[in-house]
């Protein structure tokens, strides 16, 4: 019996475009077969285990027939609800169990990146049957096989994607294909849901190919034609076209060709939209007057399934709507993955990733921004991994998430021996690739948390002392009388201070108030950077926010970008009564409309300018505290010269 290799599937990109062209040619042989009726035996003895989390009728149903017809077996949870998953069992615990029942394994989750979990934790080889918003390589397959057997080739055709281009996997991985194939693309999105900006960044970084983006009225008035239209339920997104292997800088700008050769139209992904959008989102209608165009007279019409309100059903009988014969394909090529993975044999095993991920020096390490990432959601024994992405702009530090494949641009990269950070600038690139090497480089999203980490800055300039430890203490005092004044009843007080000054001032405020009231208000440390353990209770054995009048405390606010992220973490843990905002500096430089209802001090200052509060340990008047608290002022200096550079 033929075994397969662990070789996984979680991405098109896992596939070279021969290895593609290898499988086409398979699935015309077993097309052939299943008209003929000629059994096969191709995988005799195996069994496939399909994992859906997510429902699926086409990909669930094509997968085991392709193995049945194979001469396979089939194990099968259709209703992941109805599983271990149910009682809180991990995806990796799973795919580690599941791989000795089968072998073979297809996935689909809700949460990107949930196919890589999957594929690094089986001992058998993985396939990705969608997983979030990411990718859905073997739809993308059929759409390809589809669409070459239509129009003859691949390259050089021009296809227009539209609808939901935000959240449609099956449009993501069909721009990674398509790119590489050489074809043109128009993105055409509906109601603002463009390609993802790291859809775009990743295939103009590593494919030097670039497209541009325009509205179906745009679409509409402008020439241009297209070899498959794949149009997703949204509304007007960006215009893309793709333009091959030229250097980005010399790509010029172009109009629509003159013949369209497909339409492929999807589905809005209503289940990834917040609810608040989910009764808004028009969606575009799809139907028989878009081909009456001498312009699209020869475009096919193309469309993953399941389709809703988006796609007339009166183009059924037309010849040019082939999304039937779509999901038909699904069984032809997913059998022919299947073959050519046991073609590959065990001697051909998928080549390792390009050297091991950044090891970050200190905690905390950045964190995924992606609130769908499999990381934000399956628990502690997942470590955020990102790589080095490559960009178009040597001037931003891209890190890139090994799971969800997002993007994180760095502000402020830091150096853990000599404890200093930098602003990133493109002279900084080198001395950044020699840092994760030596192990050395630490990252932050504000100077607020590389201050937090104890990391000074490269060079400041000339600082004074703003505030001293006695009108620090007259401040507080000030914003105790101040809450006091606004609380007819203090029992339903609670603080929750910024890590780690906010939390030291809310744990001082709280003892002033608790001295003055008799009432021992309940105190609890946010780390905005934490995730999940965000918030800890200081002096207690569990924190609750749910009902009551929380304060909210920090050091400076400035942007409000950290009070911003603070309070998205309090909601998220319950929902309070009110809360209110106490900083002990307010700088005034709004990012965002959020306003402090108590404040110690307003300080107008430069936006080069730093505000730093240095708080002593919590014991009462002692002279360590008195000659500890302080609040100074420095310049940070942005210009670097080279010569100036870390050693």
């Amino acid at each position: 019996m033929a075994r397969l290799p662990k070789y996984d599937i979680v991405s098109i990109e896992d596939l070279e475009i021969d290895e593609i062209e290898r499988i086409f040619r398979l699935a015309d042989s077993f097309a052939d077969g299943i008209a003929n009726g000629t059994p096969c035996t191709t995988a005799a003895g195996l069994i496939m285990a399909t994992l859906f989390y997510e429902p699926s009728t086409r990909t669930r149903l094509s997968f085991e027939s392709a193995m049945h017809r194979l001469g396979g077996a089939v194990i099968s949870s259709a209703d992941m609800h109805a599983s271990a998953a149910s009682k809180g069992e991990s995806l990796a615990d799973t795919a580690r169990v599941v791989s000795a029942y089968a072998d073979l394994i297809v996935v689909r989750h809700p949460f990107d990146g949930a196919a890589r979990v999957a594929a690094e934790y089986a001992t058998v080889p993985v396939i990705n049957a969608g997983d979030g918003s990411r990718e859905h390589p073997t739809q993308t397959l059929c759409d390809l096989y589809i669409l070459r057997r239509k129009k003859g080739r691949l390259k050089g055709l021009t296809v227009a994607l539209c609808g939901d281009l935000k959240f449609g996997r099956t449009v993501h991985s069909l721009i990674y294909a398509l790119a590489r194939f050489g074809a043109n693309i128009v993105a055409v999105p509906y109601g603002g849901m463009d390609v993802p900006d790291y859809v775009l960044e990743r295939v103009a970084a590593e494919r030097n190919y670039n497209f541009s983006t325009i509205s179906i009225d745009e679409l509409k008035s402008q020439a241009g034609g297209l070899d498959a239209l794949y149009l997703t339920p949204n509304a007007p997104h960006q215009m893309a076209l793709f333009t091959g292997e030229m250097p980005l800088e010399t790509v010029p700008s172009v109009r629509p060709p003159a013949a369209l050769d497909a339409f492929y139209v999807t589905r809005l992904q209503r289940e990834r939209l917040a609810e608040k959008d989910r009764a808004q989102a028009g969606y575009a209608h799809f139907d028989a007057r878009a081909l009456r165009s001498s312009r699209a007279h020869d475009a096919v019409v193309m469309h993953p399934l399941p389709r809703t309100d988006e796609l007339a059903y009166e183009l059924d009988s037309d010849p040019r709507a082939v999304y039937f014969e779509q999901a038909a394909a699904g069984v032809p090529v997913r059998m022919a993955l299947i073959a050519w993975m046991l073609e590959r044999g065990h001697a051909v095993a998928r080549p390792p990733a390009a050297g091991p991920p950044i090891k970050f020096k200190d905690e905390p390490a950045p964190r995924c921004l992606n609130p769908t990432c499999i990381t934000r959601n399956e628990g502690a024994y997942l470590h955020q991994r990102f790589r080095l992405a490559r960009t178009t702009n040597r001037a931003l530090l891209v890190l890139r998430c090994e799971y969800c494949e997002r993007e994180l641009p760095v502000e402020f990269v830091g150096h853990a021996t000599t404890h200093r950070f930098y602003r990133f600038d493109e002279n900084l690139y080198g001395y950044v690739r020699q840092w994760i090497e030596e192990g050395t480089l630490s990252v932050f999203e504000t100077v607020k948390q590389a201050e937090e980490g104890g990391y000074e800055p490269y060079r400041r300039g000339p600082q004074r002392e703003i505030m001293n430890a006695a009108e620090i203490a007259v401040a507080c005092g000030a914003i105790a009388t101040q809450i006091i004044g606004d609380l007819a009843d203090p029992t339903g007080l609670a603080f929750v201070g910024v890590v780690s000054r906010g939390a030291m001032l809310a744990l001082r405020l709280r003892n002033l108030i608790e001295a003055r009231t008799g009432v021992r208000a309940p105190c609890a440390a946010l780390d905005v950077y934490a995730g999940a353990a965000a918030i800890q209770p200081i002096d207690g054995p569990d924190f609750d926010v749910d009902g009551r009048t929380i304060v909210l405390v920090d050091d400076v606010i400035n942007s409000g970008w950290t009070v911003q992220r603070a309070m998205t973490t309090l909601w998220q843990r319950g929902r309070p009564a009110t809360v209110k905002l106490a900083v002990l500096i307010d700088r005034g430089h709004r990012a965002l409309p959020i306003r402090p209802n108590y404040v110690g001090k307003s300080i107008p200052s430069a936006r080069a300018d730093r505000v730093q509060v240095r708080l002593g340990p919590m014991a009462g008047d002692s002279e360590t505290r008195k000659s500890s608290d302080r609040v100074v002022l420095y310049t940070m200096v942005e210009s670097i010269k080279e010569a100036e550079r870390p050693q």
